[in-house]
C-alpha cells in the first residue's frame, strides 16, 4: 500500500493560496489542499521581529509525490524561503488513503 504525506506551508494572500491550492490539485500533485485563513505567525526575518496574517496551506499528497510537489513550491511559492514542512500520519483510514494515492 502506497503512503500519503501531508506538508505545510503559508502565504501572505488568500488569492495566492487558493492559486497554489488549484494548481496543485489540477497537476494532480496533491489531492486535496485545505487553506486555513487568518493564521497569526510571529517569526524573526532578517533581524526583525514580524507578526503577520497569513493563509496556512495543508496538503496532502502521496509520497512518490514528495520531490514534485516540494519543487512546486520552491518554483512557485512568492516567498523567498517558504515554509515547507512534511509529515507522515500515524494512522490513516485505508479508504482515504487509496483516494488520495488514487489506489
Amino acid at each position: 500500500m502506497s503512503e500519503i504525506l501531508i506538508g505545510w506551508t503559508t502565504c501572505d494572500n488568500p488569492d495566492v493560496a487558493e492559486r497554489l491550492a488549484h494548481e496543485l490539485v489540477e497537476r494532480e500533485l496533491a489531492a486535496c489542499v485545505q487553506i486555513e485563513d487568518g493564521v497569526r505567525s510571529v517569526f524573526k526575518w532578517q533581524g526583525q521581529i514580524q507578526s503577520d496574517l497569513e493563509c496556512r496551506l495543508c496538503i496532502k499528497f502521496d509520497a512518490e509525490k514528495l520531490d514534485a510537489v516540494g519543487n512546486f513550491i520552491k518554483a512557485n511559492h512568492p516567498y523567498e524561503n517558504p515554509e515547507w514542512v512534511v509529515t507522515r500520519p500515524d494512522v490513516v483510514s485505508e479508504k482515504y488513503q487509496n483516494w488520495v494515492t488514487g489506489r
